[in-house]
Parts: structure tokens; sequence; C-alpha cells
């Protein structure tokens, strides 16, 4: 399959794994305004040698539109977290109408919009975690905002949920497409007063031992009623 005409213009994927062979074969089908959504592991998004030639090659062909990072034991089959990608074979400047609406897309061929998911969701038969339909309207909104003319009135980066990343930073990063490398994360540990967090824990195991003496001294007891000393 070397000279298989899916991969014209990349480098042939890796015989041991499939995935960049899967991205190159949906973009391969893509007409001139075509849109790719397809999921995969997370190790997509960062591998190296011909993944990441590839990857490359698709983020300067300006087909990458968003990644999503969907939350842990979403699926039944498997307890990983994984990714949405979203391809877009046309991210220019354009007007057209869909379902009877006319949407003004901006020119986004030189951005990627990163949303991170892992914190959201519902628990689900105890196991799993579920996107509500509420969560999911919120994050297509958002997604669709962010291509618009307008999206500078209604989108914005929010921290530790979406960034919108341009190719000089994707390019500094060597190309990677993982999301926490984008979108600010709220480091809480250092909003920690740590001589009142350690007062706190040294109560907490103060307490703890004086239980645990107790409980030492009635086991004590108990055996001596028995006629027994330990």
């Amino acid at each position: 399959m070397i000279d298989d005409p899916r991969w014209r213009g990349y480098d042939v994927p890796p015989k041991s794994n499939a995935n960049y062979g899967w991205i190159l074969n949906m973009v391969s089908k893509l007409s001139d305004n075509g849109i790719a959504g397809f999921i995969l592991a997370n190790g997509a998004l960062s591998g190296s040698g011909e993944e990441y030639k590839i990857r490359r090659k698709l983020i300067e062909n300006k087909l990458v539109e968003a990644i999503v990072i969907i939350p842990r034991d979403t699926f039944y089959t498997t307890d990983i977290s994984v990714t949405l990608w979203i391809l877009s074979k046309n991210k220019k400047e354009r007007t057209v109408e869909i379902n009877g609406k006319q949407k003004n897309y901006r020119d986004r061929e030189k951005e990627i919009l990163f949303v991170d998911l892992r914190r959201w969701g519902q628990e689900f038969e105890k196991q799993f975690i579920e996107l509500s339909e509420e969560d999911i309207s919120r994050v297509a909104e958002n997604y669709h905002n962010w291509q618009q003319t307008d999206y500078k009135k209604t989108y914005k980066n929010v921290p530790e949920y979406c960034y919108s990343a341009s190719f000089e930073e994707i390019q500094a990063n060597d190309f990677s497409l993982v999301p926490s490398k984008y979108i600010e994360f709220i480091d809480r540990d250092s909003e920690i007063d740590f001589d009142t967090e350690m007062k706190r824990i040294q109560k907490d195991f103060k307490t703890l031992l004086q239980e645990e003496k107790q409980s030492q001294e009635q086991l004590i007891n108990a055996f001596k009623t028995l006629g027994y000393e330990l």
C-alpha cells in the first residue's frame, strides 16, 4: 500500500498504527467544502516519526479545524479519554445558507480551536460519564460562534475549557495538537496558604492519634476482663 493514492502529498502512514491511515483515508474523500469528524485515541495528537510528518502537513495544509478532548469513561468499550477531531477542507471566509440561515464564516486558515471537556459530564450507570444534551449544545454553539465573522462578540477563550490557537503558536509547540499545551489551566495550589493548611493537617493527625490511643486502651482492657494480658 506504499503507493496508495490516498496518501498522495503525505508520508506513508506507519504499519504499526492505523490512526493516520484512517485520517488520510477521510481527507482523500473530502469535497472542496467537505468536513470530517472522527474520534481517535489521544496518542495521535503528538505521535512522532511518520505520524508527526503527516500531522504537521495536515496543519500546514490548513485542514485541522478543531480538537475536542472527551471525558474518560464516556464509552462502554474503553475507559480512556479520546479526542474528537474536526477537519475542514475550506476554512476561508465565505457566506453560505444552511437550513435556511445565513452563515458568515470568517477566515480560520491559520487557527485551530482546542476544547477540553474532561471536567464535563455527569455520572451515568454508576461507572460511565455522559455529556448531556445541554453540554453538547453549549459546545456546539461555542464552536459555531468561533467560526463566524462576529466571533469577537460571541466567542472568548476560557481557562480550562477552550482556546483558539494561531498557526505560530502551534508551530512553536512543534505541531503538537495536545489541548493542554494551549488552553490555560489554573494553578489552584498557588492559592493555598501553606501555614494554614499544615495546621489543619496537624490538627487532623492529632485527633487520629488520640483516637488510636483510645482504641488501643479499650482493646487492652477488653483482654484484661477476660484474664489475659497484652
